[in-house]
């Protein structure tokens, strides 16, 4: 069983994608049944690529496979298109040999959502399939089989904004070298470029990554600055759009309302902390982190990340951090700050988001194309009762919620996988 719904973000995106093209006078929400007759309006999807990052891909589970590539958004999408003419959809699929691709995670039990340490034992990881020999990109990643034909599946995980005018991108990165003859020198712009010839209709969803990166390391790794992620971002409206073609960029989703963040609370870390120490007296009432601004008991807005389940474990214990005191319940021994998304941390990673989709959105406005807010169904997801389709609930419960699940691997940072 794997731990991410493959349909999610197919679901997900098809869902905004359909909503962004109708208009009030499409579904009647008083009929029972709504019938559906496909159209593509004055789009031309005879060729549709797909540029973005993780999710493009079909990464999922912690790793990228060839039934999470058969299953991408992008994949999903190009079969919506052929009932209204559009073409072929090729993907650098792994072959049924290397099925198993870079690896990823398969869930072995249900987790209990009242024992953090739960989530993350209830995980095994699934071997690689497709790695070469020993050879290694910078980071210690396994080089993938190489797959340099045409592609109209251009997602590579782990990529940012800031990155796809680096030059020697594919040096540090094994999904991009994998797709690449000379990844010394060719930059996803390039890449991305080579692979637009004939397209008549693009997705993009670049930029998640921008902020991730920051949301998961609790702060320690830096947000793209303002001004880069304009002028990258500029430069691939300016080539996507070029000639007229038309397409969707997708924004950014609230990070930290998923249940990467949400799952292991504050609360419910002190309860089990309690458990463990035979409900002490006085009880636990907050743990002490570490933060930029200095040592502090833990406050409302903090948030603690599901990876780290098996080192929140070590509250208490005096053989942990510094040693000097109970970690993470002693001035001298907090919880380091990347084990936590502080409050002003999240203030940071949101003004971030605000001023990333304002960018985005204001590059599609200008150059004529759709613009999708994920929030508008993510929202509807984490509210009570969640989101209903087809006769399923989708919520944004971690694993049981069916589709938006976050999930980090030891060997790649996650990428709104």
């Amino acid at each position: 069983m794997q731990i991410m719904n493959r349909f999610r973000w197919g679901f997900v995106l098809t869902l905004l994608v359909s909503l962004n093209a109708c208009t009030n006078n499409d579904i009647d929400p008083n009929a029972g049944t709504v019938t559906v007759t496909p159209t593509k309006g004055s789009a031309d999807f005879t060729k549709y690529v797909a540029v973005g990052n993780s999710l493009t891909a079909g990464y999922a589970d912690g790793g990228l496979y060839r039934d999470s590539q058969l299953n991408s958004y992008p994949s999903i999408l190009a079969g919506q298109f052929t009932t209204v003419g559009g073409g072929g959809f090729v993907q650098p699929l792994f072959t049924e040999a290397q099925a198993a691709g870079s690896g990823y995670l398969k869930l072995i039990r249900v987790p209990s959502l009242s024992d953090p340490t739960s989530l993350i034992t209830s995980i095994a990881q699934v071997a690689p399939g497709a790695a070469r020999g020993g050879t290694t990109v910078v980071g210690g990643a396994p080089l993938l089989t190489k797959f340099t034909d045409a592609n109209q599946n251009l997602g590579v995980p782990g990529i940012r904004v800031s990155d796809i005018l680096t030059s020697n991108y594919g040096f540090g990165n094994q999904y991009f070298e994998r797709l690449v003859s000379n990844p010394s020198a060719t930059t996803y712009f390039q890449y991305m470029s080579d692979n637009l010839n004939g397209a008549t209709f693009f997705s993009c969803w670049l930029g998640n990554n921008d902020a991730l990166g920051y949301a998961t390391s609790g702060g320690t790794t830096p947000l793209t600055p303002v001004d880069l992620f304009t002028t990258n971002f500029t430069a691939a409206m300016n080539k996507l759009t070029e000639g007229g073609r038309k397409g969707v960029v997708i924004g950014i989703p609230n990070i930290t309302t998923t249940p990467y963040f949400s799952t292991i609370t504050v609360s419910l870390a002190v309860a089990q902390i309690n458990l463990a120490l035979n409900n002490p007296t006085p009880a636990i009432t907050a743990l002490v982190i570490q933060t930029a601004q200095g040592v502090r008991a833990t406050k409302t807005g903090d948030l603690l990340m599901i990876p780290n389940a098996l080192e929140y474990a070590k509250i208490g214990s005096s053989t942990a951090g510094t040693k000097v005191g109970p970690y993470g319940l002693s001035a001298t021994n907090p919880l380091p700050t990347q084990y936590v998304l502080d409050a002003d941390e999240v203030t940071a990673l949101n003004t971030a988001i605000t001023a990333y989709d304002g960018i985005m959105k204001a590059q599609a406005d200008a150059k004529g194309v759709a613009y999708v807010d994920p929030n508008t169904v993510l929202n509807q997801a984490a509210a009570a009762g969640g989101i209903t389709q087809g006769g399923v609930t989708y919520t944004s419960s971690f694993i049981q919620g069916a589709y938006l699940v976050l999930m980090v691997s030891t060997s790649h940072p996650p990428v709104m996988r």
